[in-house]
């Protein structure tokens, strides 16, 4: 059968990438991938946009600050989720499904165990906690309530996260889009009501995404049980192999590993900039939320590239992956300068949907005008680590990750806060950048991943 023959489908709306034109295949995959992430993003998004028009900075300020402490907690496990990925696209690829089906089953359990013993640390220890990262006093109050009600519901994002990285393994990007679809409606029509009609602040935007986030893992576990792929979700299912949990651990604790670290390091920074005021924290809250849509189609690249490394490791076809990754890369290059461009002379037109203040959009511009030029760096970085994991090397791109952020951004931050106030912050982000890019593409080229290439068939044996 020819490489690119028509491709072959186990389940509605699944895509097995280990036949087929390998970029046509990618952006099939991608595309509504992407326009899930947009979906999901538009949760906190959504939020920020209310409560910064409706209830004011200090209000946004309270919402963003939140955010680094719960990426801490909850980025090792979703680290580690990278390796149920990679595990569930191999065996998709292989056509393995028992092994799919025991690997779905472990990465539920583990999930809803985590899951509450994160809740129950913390929603007690939230405010503790901001207090480490140097909350300001005048929005501690609203920042705790945000944060305990977020800790809440932290099984739903954890679970809807999950399900989200099996439905991808067995390439179906279009069942996720699905349920956020609902969700993300559901979440803006509750941040209206409870915001607007009931007057309930911070506390209402929380509500609207647990509630919100509650309907995404409802709907993942109605459509799982029944797709026509052979796997399911039934209590019986609810059970731990040990020896899946065990490929699982030694492929994501890498991935889980780097982002913890790089969470701490986050913090760090933040720590830094919550000290130059509540004005700098809402503009740079607002960069993030824009930021995140922005650099979106290159870190959707990167997820869909691990995929597709993955199947084709797993039918034993290496030699579809570079090709791949060569018209990946050129893709996700001209849509960085695109977007960079955009940001960088028109960057006010979406700040301003989150405030109308002049000082927070103008130190907001500040950033894009910084970090904006190096998303293409970042796409490189994505999308090369991104086929390195899914060929089932997960340490190298967590070095890389952990030094770029440790030997990079912590050390500039710090000196050129010091110097050139919040705008030392953010070159601090455009040489961390820069360096994970360089590096990766180093290894990517030379390093010791590339032998899995010529020994494709080992990976069953992982």
């Amino acid at each position: 059968m020819s490489a690119f023959s028509k491709p072959a489908r186990l389940n509605r709306g699944s895509i097995d990438m280990t036949l087929g034109n390998p970029m046509m295949q990618i952006l099939r995959f991608s595309i509504p991938l992407l326009l899930g992430n947009i979906l999901q993003q538009l949760y906190n998004t959504v939020d920020s946009m209310v409560v910064g028009n409706f209830v004011g900075s200090g209000a946004l300020a309270a919402v963003g600050a939140s955010g680094p402490v719960i990426n801490l907690l909850v980025s090792f496990f979703l680290g580690i989720s990278v390796g149920t990925g990679i595990v569930i696209s191999q065996a998709y690829g292989a056509k393995d499904f028992e092994r799919l089906q025991k690997a779905v089953g472990t990465v539920i359990t583990v999930t809803i165990l985590v899951a509450l013993v994160l809740m129950a640390a913390g929603i007690p220890l939230s405010q503790l906690l901001l207090r480490l990262v140097n909350t300001p006093e005048d929005i501690m109050a609203e920042s705790t309530v945000y944060m305990q009600i977020t800790f809440g519901g932290i099984i739903f994002l954890m679970l809807f996260n999950v399900l989200s990285g099996i439905f991808q393994g067995i390439g179906d990007s279009i069942s996720p889009f699905i349920f956020l679809v609902i969700s993300c409606g559901i979440n803006i029509l509750l941040d209206l009501l409870f915001v607007i009609a009931f007057d309930w602040g911070v506390a209402g935007v929380a509500w609207a995404t647990l509630l919100a986030q509650l309907c995404s893992v409802v709907f993942g576990l109605f459509r799982i049980n029944r797709t026509d792929a052979p796997i399911h979700l039934y209590l019986k299912d609810l059970r731990i192999s040990k020896e899946l949990l065990k490929v699982i651990l030694r492929l994501g604790i890498p991935s889980g590993f780097q982002n913890s670290l790089s969470a701490i390091g986050n913090i760090i920074v933040q720590t830094m900039l919550n000290s130059f005021g509540t004005v700098i924290i809402a503009a740079n809250i607002a960069v993030i939320k824009i930021d995140s849509f922005c650099t979106m189609p290159m870190m959707t690249f990167g997820s869909a590239i691990a995929v597709y490394a993955g199947q084709n490791m797993g039918a034993a076809k290496p030699g579809r992956i570079k090709e791949g990754v060569r018209t990946t890369l050129i893709v996700s290059t001209a849509i960085s300068i695109l977007i960079s461009a955009f940001l960088f002379f028109f960057g006010e037109l979406p700040l301003q949907l989150f405030t109308r203040e002049f000082a927070v959009v103008q130190a907001g511009m500040d950033k894009f005008r910084i970090v904006a030029p190096f998303y293409m760096m970042m796409g490189f970085f994505g999308i090369l680590s991104g086929v390195v994991r899914g060929c089932g090397h997960t340490t190298a791109p967590m070095l890389i990750g952990i030094l770029s952020m440790f030997l990079g951004r912590v050390p500039v931050a710090m000196l050129l806060s010091s110097r050139i106030g919040a705008n030392g912050i953010h070159w601090s982000l455009s040489v961390c950048w820069t360096l994970e890019a360089l590096v990766m593409i180093f290894y990517y080229l030379f390093g010791g991943w590339r032998k899995s290439l010529r020994e494709p068939e080992k990976i069953k044996q992982t």
